[in-house]
């Protein structure tokens, strides 16, 4: 059995990149927002414009566009 961590590490570069790791769900997302629950129930919610969501692998996510706000609850 292999074991997975389950905390969640955010990446953010700039204003036009951020990535997040350990994603159990996508909860809301269209090109101004986005909101999504890690594993350890933690609910991260991003504005901007453009928004351009793409997997990296099975359990973490990109997020490309001009971010203007990044919420951690």
């Amino acid at each position: 059995m292999e074991l997975k961590p389950r905390s969640s590490q955010i990446v953010i570069c700039g204003n036009t990149y951020l990535e997040v790791e350990n994603c159990s769900r996508i909860m809301e997302y269209n090109d101004i927002y986005l909101k999504v629950k890690t594993f350890s129930g933690m609910v991260i919610e991003i504005w901007g414009s453009g928004l351009l969501l793409s997997d990296y692998n099975t359990e973490g996510i990109a997020v490309r566009g001009k971010i203007t706000s990044v919420e951690l609850h």
